[in-house]
């Protein structure tokens, strides 16, 4: 077991080989953490609450965990449900509706724009390796910080130690992004509570059906050379399409070079590291959430 200390919260995390990811509270208020482990729920329980300046611990599991998702919610009501910010559905999540036989229905839930930590967490003490990533693929809520602090990752080639995104911004997400020829508002409005919650990805402005009147398929024309899919769906294809150009994509790799930031951004943005790795995450409030939660 090692052991990592944190003078800022006066906390000393330690952290056994099945436990290697720590998230921080970096805010001011409560955030949850929601999360997915190959398409259910992970070791953890869902939702788990963190107060400002603390650190909860997340199972990587003993022979690792794969195809994992881990993003924050504030604003929410106690138990982590009806949030203004992260309420995007998932696994035990309450937004989702389910009735047997029937597909899960998300339409309560809000689109995915949500900061993401990506990983399939390899066995400790085998030679394979970690597989991270922090995604803004689909856009993003709270800004963030990802370190390294046990263990050895590289990226592209070269060793990597931490990203620092702290400076993601909802003030900068792009007001007048051209898709299509159409000047389009990226911000994602909250319709409960009115406010912007989160940045669409220029894509996911144009497939989302939940917090705007329409969304069009991935694969469709309009969508497509966006969302790097349907005849779009190949490398050559989409590094040479618009998204390229978006004003989005230029925003957030100038806020945040090391992150996902499109369908094919693997190259430049996927982190290997060793299985005795461990990460802390520390997230951010957005500097313009209203910090009063919503009367539940």
């Amino acid at each position: 077991m090692r052991c990592l200390i944190l003078p800022a919260v006066l906390a000393l995390v330690c952290a056994d080989s099945s436990h290697r990811l720590s998230i921080k509270n970096g805010c001011d208020q409560p955030i949850w953490i929601a999360h997915i482990a190959s398409s259910g729920v992970g070791p953890d329980a869902q939702d788990k609450k963190i107060m400002p300046g603390q650190v909860a611990q997340f199972n990587t599991g003993v022979a690792g965990l794969s195809a994992t998702r881990f993003w924050p919610k504030m604003g929410c009501s106690e138990a982590g449900g009806n949030c203004s910010i992260g309420d995007s559905g998932g696994p035990a999540e309450a937004c989702v509706i389910r009735v047997p036989g029937k597909p899960d229905d998300y339409s309560h839930c809000a689109p995915p724009v949500d900061s993401k930590f990506e990983a399939t967490f390899a066995a400790p003490g085998t030679p394979a390796k970690d597989i991270v990533d922090m995604s803004l693929v689909d856009g993003y809520s709270l800004p963030f910080k990802l370190e390294i602090t046990w263990g050895a990752c590289s990226r592209s080639g070269q060793p990597f130690q931490e990203m620092d995104c702290s400076d993601l911004s909802l003030s900068k997400c792009p007001m007048a992004e051209q898709l299509n020829g159409k000047a389009t508002n990226l911000h994602a409005v909250n319709p409960k509570t009115g406010k912007v919650a989160g940045c669409f990805s220029p894509c996911m402005r144009l497939v989302d059906d939940k917090w705007q009147s329409t969304g069009v398929d991935s694969a469709s024309p309009q969508a497509a050379p966006y969302c790097c899919a349907g005849a779009d769906g190949q490398p050559q294809t989409c590094n040479a399409g618009p998204i390229m150009q978006t004003q989005y994509l230029k925003t957030v790799k100038g806020l945040c070079p090391e992150a996902y930031g499109y369908a094919f951004d693997d190259k430049t943005s996927t982190i290997a590291c060793s299985t005795d790795t461990q990460y802390l995450l520390t997230f951010y409030c957005p500097a313009e959430f209203d910090q009063s939660p919503l009367t539940i």
